[in-house]
C-alpha cells in the first residue's frame, strides 16, 4: 500500500523524539498498515489479539517485548488490555529512552486517560482518516491551501466507494456496499464490547441503521430515542459511544459574533460514505466534505500547526452556511457546499461579512469550475479541485 499521509510526521514528530505515537481512527482505515511501514522489523509488532502475546504481557509487559529487534515497537490494539496504561507506563518509563513505541487503536485513546498512573507528557495523539482527494506523503500546512493541486485520489471514486483503503483500493462499488455493511456488524457488535457492556446490542445496530438518514440536519437524540425505542439517557449514550468508535462525529453550531445566533443541536456524519444510501447524493456530497474538512483539521492540530475546530452556522432567520474552520478560535474559513449553483451564497456573504472570514468557498459540483468573486471575497470552486489543494 502507498505511504499514507501522516507517516512523515509521526516519525519525525513523536518518534524521533522518543515520545510515544498513539494512532487511532475508525475500523480498517489503515493503522495498522501504517504503522507497520515505520517498523524494521516484522518481529517488532506485537496484537493484543495475538494469544501468546496476551499471556506473556499479563503476566511482564518488558519480557512479552524482549524478543523485539532494533527499532520502533507496535503494540496494536494494546487499549483492550483493562490495565493497558499502567503497563504502558512502565515499559516507557523504563526502556522509552532506547525504544520509539507505537500504539494503534480503533477507539479513541484519550477514552482511557482516566483512572491509573497518568500518560501525560509521554505520548503524541494522531487521527487516521480515509483518503481524500488531495492526500499526499507531505501534507500542505494551512497557509498552502490551492498553493498546489493533487489529485491522488478521484472525487467521483471517493463518492462511489468511500474513502477506506480496501474497497478503494478494489474498486467495486457493489463490494464496497457488503464490505460497509460487514464493517459496521464488527463494529456494532465486537468493538462495543472493548469499552461499555450494552443491555441490547440489537437495538444499538438498529439505532446505527437509522442515524444515516439524518446526516446534515440538526440533530435530534429525543427523535432517534423515538425510532429505536429506548430512553432518552440510553440514546444518548449510544451515539456518544459511536462516535467514541469512530462511526461518526459531531460538529456544533459556532455562535461568537453572530447576530441572533441560534445555539441549535449539532450535527452528525459518518467516516463511511457508504452507509448512507446513493439516491441520498447532497447528503454524501456534505458528508464527504465534512470528512474532508476534519480530516485537515485533526492533522494540522495533531502536528501542532495550530488548533483547528469544524462548525455550522445558523440563526434565528434559518440563514445557515455548512462549514466554519476556526483557526485558534477565530473564524477563519467559511464554506458552503452547493450541486451546481455559481451565483454567489447570500448566507455565505452575509456570516462573511460578521466574522470577517479571510477565507470564503462555495464548493459546486461542476466540473472544472474555479472563479473568484472580488467584491465578496469568495471563491466558487469545484469540490475536486477545491481539495486537491488540501489534505
Amino acid at each position: 500500500m502507498a505511504t499514507r499521509y501522516l507517516k512523515a510526521a509521526v516519525e519525525a514528530d513523536a518518534l524521533a523524539d522518543y515520545k510515544m505515537a498513539f494512532i487511532s481512527g475508525p475500523r480498517q482505515v489503515g493503522k495498522t498498515t501504517l504503522a507497520k511501514q515505520m517498523l524494521t522489523s516484522s518481529a517488532n509488532y506485537f496484537s493484543w489479539d495475538n494469544g501468546d502475546f496476551r499471556k506473556q504481557w499479563s503476566k511482564s509487559p518488558l519480557k512479552a517485548i524482549e524478543l523485539a529487534e532494533k527499532g520502533p515497537v507496535l503494540l496494536d490494539e494494546i487499549h483492550k488490555d483493562r490495565n493497558w496504561k499502567s503497563r504502558i507506563k512502565g515499559i516507557y518509563d523504563t526502556v522509552g529512552n532506547e525504544i520509539p513505541i507505537l500504539v494503534t487503536g480503533s477507539a479513541r485513546l484519550d477514552l482511557y486517560r482516566k483512572g491509573g498512573d497518568s500518560l501525560l507528557g509521554r505520548y503524541i495523539p494522531y487521527r487516521l482518516h480515509p483518503f481524500s482527494v488531495g492526500e499526499r506523503d507531505y501534507p500542505i500546512t494551512p497557509d498552502e491551501i490551492l498553493q498546489s493541486l493533487t489529485v491522488e485520489y478521484k472525487w467521483s471514486d471517493l463518492m462511489a466507494l468511500g474513502g477506506f483503503p480496501e474497497p478503494f483500493i478494489a474498486g467495486n462499488a457493489n463490494k464496497a456496499q457488503r464490505w460497509s455493511r460487514l464493517r459496521l456488524d464488527r463494529l456494532a457488535y465486537e468493538d462495543t464490547r472493548d469499552i461499555k457492556v450494552l443491555s441490547d446490542l440489537n437495538a444499538f445496530r438498529v439505532m446505527l441503521d437509522l442515524i444515516p438518514d439524518k446526516v446534515g440536519s440538526l440533530f435530534s437524540f429525543n427523535s432517534l430515542r423515538e425510532d429505536v425505542g429506548v430512553a432518552y439517557s440510553t440514546v444518548r449514550d449510544w451515539v456518544l459511544l459511536s462516535e467514541n468508535l469512530y462511526y461518526g462525529f459531531f460538529i456544533r453550531p459556532y455562535s461568537k459574533g453572530i447576530k441572533r445566533s441560534l445555539r441549535a443541536e449539532p450535527k452528525f456524519y459518518l467516516y463511511d460514505i457508504l452507509q448512507i444510501p446513493e439516491k441520498n447524493f447532497s447528503q454524501r456530497i456534505e458528508n464527504l466534505t465534512a470528512l474532508h474538512l476534519l480530516k485537515a483539521c485533526h492533522f494540522w492540530t495533531d502536528t501542532a500547526q495550530g488548533f483547528f475546530e469544524l462548525h455550522f452556522l445558523r440563526d434565528k432567520e434559518k440563514r445557515e452556511v455548512d462549514f466554519l474552520i476556526c483557526r485558534n478560535r477565530k473564524p477563519w474559513m467559511l464554506l458552503e457546499c452547493k450541486s451546481g449553483s455559481t451565483s454567489v451564497s447570500s448566507n455565505l456573504v452575509h456570516f462573511k461579512s460578521q466574522l470577517k472570514t479571510p477565507l470564503n468557498f462555495q464548493l459546486v459540483d461542476k466540473r472544472n469550475f474555479d472563479k473568484e468573486f472580488p467584491a465578496q471575497n469568495v471563491r466558487i470552486i469545484n469540490y475536486e479541485k477545491f481539495f486537491s489543494g488540501m489534505i
